[in-house]
């Protein structure tokens, strides 16, 4: 049972559109990350399909640092024969080795891609 308030964060737009980017063969998806824990400064950033399989992708850095009440904008790269496998962009806080407790709860978010 959880006690006291669970906060989260933020992966936005919820249903994304991949648009073409300026490297033919590649796609792009804008996203803004914003982050609401204080006890999380670091994301990490996945691609997934329908099965919940990890998907190639690119982006500045896969770890990304957001600091409390930061928004940060994303853009992430798959390839265009990929297009039609992508379902998901997800954002997952990471937790420091340092500052795990029992009460420390993970979040993923994640973002259907808009058919």
């Amino acid at each position: 049972m959880l006690s006291g308030p669970v906060s989260a964060h933020q992966f936005l737009p919820t249903y994304p559109t991949l648009q073409p980017s300026y490297v033919q063969g590649v796609l792009k998806v804008d996203m803004e990350l914003f982050n609401i824990r204080k006890d999380v400064d670091y994301f990490e950033l996945n691609v997934y399909d329908d099965n919940w399989k990890d998907l190639p992708f690119a982006t500045e850095s896969r770890i990304v640092p957001v600091f409390y009440l930061e928004r940060k904008q994303i853009t992430i790269y798959i390839r265009e024969e990929d297009k039609n496998r992508v379902r998901f962009f997800c954002s997952t806080s990471k937790i420091l080795d340092k500052e795990k407790t029992q009460t420390v709860i993970a979040s993923r978010i994640c973002s259907r891609v808009q058919e």
